[in-house]
C-alpha cells in the first residue's frame, strides 16, 4: 500500500506557487479527500477560494491573492487590467482590487476580485512573471487605456519603454490585431503612439517628464544623453541637446548636484561647453514639476534666438 505524502512534500509543492496548492495538485501527489480535510482542520492548509489552499508556512500577500484568483479561475486565466499593471510595476499604478481575465465561454465564480471574459485573449497575451500568469505588458496597457487619463497613460508607456518591457513594434502589431475586435483601449493607445513616435527616452523620470513638456508644447524634440567634446579636453554627457540651436539643457534632480564638489564640476563643465559655442541652460526638479510654463518659455526663447 502506497504511503500518503508527507507534510514536507505538500509544503514543497506549495513553495513553487507562492505557498499555494490546488485540489488538482494535491490529487496529483496522492492527497486523498479525507487527508485534505484533516490538513484543513489542523490548519496546515488554509482555504483561500474555490479549490485553492495556502500552506500555513507561508504568510499572506497581495501577490498571493492574485495568484489564488488566477488558479481558482482555471486553465487559461491570467491576472489582468490594473492588477497586472501593478504587478508589472507600471508608473503610478498601485496595488488594489484583484482582476482576472478568462477566455470567453468560461464562467468561473469569483471568490474575490473581478472576472473579465475576453474573446481575444490568446497565448501571445499571457506571460508568467513572478510565478503568476498575467497579461503581457502590451496587452495590459491596452486593457487599462480606457480607465486611465491620457497623461497618466503616456507616463506608463514612457516608463515601460525605458525599462524594456514594452517594444513599440510588438505593441503596434497587437494593436492591429485587437482593433478588429473593437477593443475600447485601441484608439487611445494608437493616438498616443502616433503622437510620441520618434521621441527620445530619457535616462530618468525627470528627463522623461521634461521631454513630455517639450513635446506637448510643440517644440522640436531634442536628442537625449549625447556626448560632447568640451574645451580643454574631455567629454561631457548632456541630458538634452538641440544641435542646430547649439543649445544644451541639463535637468538637475535632487541627487544630481548634492555636494559642493558636484556643483563645482557642473559649473566648470557648463563653462567649458560655453567656450565651444554651446548655450547651457539648467532646470531643477522643481522647475519641471512646479513651473513647467517657465521651462517651456525659456527653451522656446533660446530656440527662437538661434533661428533668428
Amino acid at each position: 500500500m502506497a504511503r500518503p505524502p508527507s507534510d514536507g512534500a505538500i509544503a514543497e509543492r506549495a513553495r513553487k506557487s507562492l505557498g499555494l496548492v490546488t485540489i488538482r495538485q494535491l490529487d496529483a501527489i496522492g492527497v486523498t479527500r479525507q487527508r485534505r480535510r484533516t490538513l484543513v482542520t489542523r490548519g496546515t492548509l488554509v482555504p483561500l477560494g474555490r479549490g485553492v489552499f495556502r500552506h500555513c508556512a507561508w504568510s499572506g500577500s497581495w501577490e498571493q491573492q492574485v495568484l489564488a484568483a488566477v488558479l481558482g479561475a482555471g486553465p487559461g486565466a491570467a491576472a489582468s487590467h490594473l492588477a497586472a499593471a501593478a504587478l508589472w510595476g507600471f508608473e503610478g499604478i498601485r496595488r488594489g482590487r484583484v482582476e482576472v481575465t478568462v477566455p470567453a465561454g468560461r464562467h468561473p465564480v469569483p471568490d474575490h476580485g473581478t472576472i473579465h471574459r475576453s474573446r481575444d485573449l490568446v497565448a501571445a497575451d499571457i506571460e508568467p512573471r513572478a510565478r503568476i500568469p498575467m497579461t503581457t505588458a502590451a496587452r495590459t496597457l491596452l486593457d487599462i487605456a480606457p480607465r486611465v487619463e491620457e497623461s497618466s497613460l503616456e507616463a506608463v508607456l514612457d516608463h515601460a519603454e525605458r525599462r524594456g518591457i514594452i517594444w513599440r513594434p510588438h505593441l503596434r502589431w497587437r494593436l492591429r490585431e485587437l482593433a478588429r475586435q473593437g477593443r475600447p483601449g485601441v484608439p487611445a493607445v494608437r493616438r498616443l503612439l502616433d503622437r510620441t513616435d520618434g521621441r527620445g527616452l530619457g535616462d530618468s523620470w525627470l528627463e522623461q517628464e521634461g521631454l513630455r513638456l517639450i513635446a506637448h508644447a510643440g517644440l522640436p524634440v531634442p536628442r537625449c544623453q549625447v556626448e560632447l567634446r568640451k574645451a580643454g579636453g574631455g567629454i561631457a554627457r548632456v541630458d538634452l541637446i538641440w544641435e542646430e540651436a547649439r543649445l544644451v539643457v541639463e535637468l538637475d534632480g535632487h541627487a544630481t548636484h548634492a555636494t559642493r564638489r558636484d556643483r563645482q564640476a557642473a559649473a566648470e563643465r557648463a563653462a567649458r561647453l560655453g567656450l565651444e559655442g554651446w548655450y547651457v541652460v539648467s532646470f531643477t526638479y522643481e522647475d519641471v514639476t512646479e513651473r513647467p510654463d517657465y521651462v517651456v518659455a525659456m527653451i522656446r526663447t533660446y530656440l527662437g534666438s538661434a533661428a533668428a
